[in-house]
């Protein structure tokens, strides 16, 4: 721009549909050049009038028009100045070394430094210190564990050592706890048994057999059965049914610890065959746990207990297999030669897992992870006891067949 005169336009490259190009062609085909164009007005050179309107695009397709005759040359001719020279500019550029630098772009409510977990997924991580005190509190549950099992086989071995009787007592406290934590579980969920006729059956079970055999079983839970239906029918309760059954139901489950009691009827050294069955239990238990945390991939049945798997099972099977080997032959102490003791194990890797999924199943449809919490790290004692509800009566049978009892 000067001072001394109008403001002068920088002129404009019309495009091809902001004009027409007439053309002619000579006798040889090729095409003629463009008759040239004043940029300011628009008009020919030889003082023609443009009045005729520039073709419009909605009649491209309905006939022939001046750009049918449009070819490349007339496309590069009427672009603009700033896109010449720039395909060499790319070419030029991707032959150049380029050195790659980081990026750093602030993000709201993302600070510097490392992204966590929490920064993802909106969930606060665990510091240093929560996690050593998470290791702490396992740590502690692991000896209060061993320190509860350790109590608990020490009063187990004092009993059985201290004669029949007293091993007598030590299991019918153990039926009335484990009934008392299954009504208390059931109560819990809405249900209304009578505890005090469970309660009978299984203390009058316990000394019954002590006294005559495990005939004496039977007998009670016949006698709590109709004890229990005569009072529902007099008393004229709600939902007779349901208690009456849960009512008998734990009282006959329970009692089946009391053949434990029947097992020292044997004539020679009971506690070697007790301490065989508990033993060779303890080690299925303590195989399957351990061969299921390393192994464990396969489930036995997901939808009673999550966790049991089918490696856990068979390390817990070669484990007792195993001890039974060694215990048979300690002939003095457990009575047993190695095909008795092989097939107490045999008998054992069947009905111990049987045991655990009956708990499993009254667990799981009563809505409950454990079914007390008298034994610190170990819940109930009837999560203690399951297997050998199942075990003890299947013992006392092989025994009688051994001719042992």
């Amino acid at each position: 721009m000067s001072g001394d005169g109008p403001d002068q336009a920088e002129p404009r490259i019309l495009r091809p549909w902001e004009t027409e190009f007439p053309r002619t062609a000579d006798d040889d085909g090729d095409d003629a050049a463009p008759i040239p164009v004043d940029e300011s007005t628009h008009a020919e050179v030889d003082g023609e009038a443009a009045d005729e309107e520039p073709p419009s695009f909605g009649d491209l397709g309905s006939g022939p028009t001046s750009l049918d005759e449009f070819t490349n040359d007339d496309y590069i001719a009427a672009t603009t100045r700033e896109y010449q020279g720039l395909a060499e500019e790319v070419a030029r550029a991707a032959e150049e070394d380029v050195e790659r630098q980081a990026v750093a772009a602030s993000l709201p409510g993302v600070g510097s430094g490392l992204i966590g977990f929490d920064d993802v997924t909106g969930v606060k991580g665990l510091s240093e210190e929560e996690v050593e005190a998470a290791e702490q509190q396992r740590a502690s549950d692991l000896t209060l564990r061993v320190g509860t099992a350790i109590v608990l086989v020490a009063i187990f071995l004092g009993t059985l050592l201290l004669g029949q009787v007293w091993f007598a007592g030590f299991v019918a406290i153990v039926m009335l706890i484990s009934l008392s934590e299954f009504y208390t579980t059931v109560r819990s969920r809405g249900f209304s048994p009578v505890a005090l006729f469970g309660f009978l059956a299984v203390l009058g079970g316990a000394v019954g057999t002590l006294r005559s055999g495990p005939v004496a079983i039977g007998v009670s839970l016949g006698v709590c059965t109709a004890i229990t239906a005569l009072f529902y029918g007099a008393a004229g309760r709600r939902n007779p049914v349901e208690n009456v059954s849960l009512t008998l139901m734990g009282a006959a489950w329970i009692s089946l610890l009391a053949f434990a009691i029947a097992i020292t009827a044997a004539p020679e050294n009971y506690e070697g065959l007790i301490l065989l069955v508990v033993l060779l239990t303890a080690a299925f238990d303590a195989g399957s746990y351990f061969a299921g945390r390393a192994m464990g991939r396969r489930l036995m049945a997901p939808q009673v207990s999550p966790k049991k798997t089918w490696e856990g099972f068979v390390g817990g099977v070669l484990t007792a297999f195993v001890l039974a080997s060694i215990l048979s032959t300690f002939k003095a102490i457990f009575v047993v030669d190695l095909t008795q003791a092989l097939m107490t194990a045999g008998m054992i890797v069947v009905l111990a897992p049987l045991g655990d999924a009956a708990e499993s199943v009254v667990k799981r449809a009563l809505d409950t992870k454990d079914m007390g919490s008298l034994l610190p790290g170990h819940g109930g004692m009837l999560d203690r006891i399951d297997a050998l509800l199942f075990v003890v009566p299947g013992a006392y049978l092989l025994f009688q067949y051994f001719g042992l009892v």
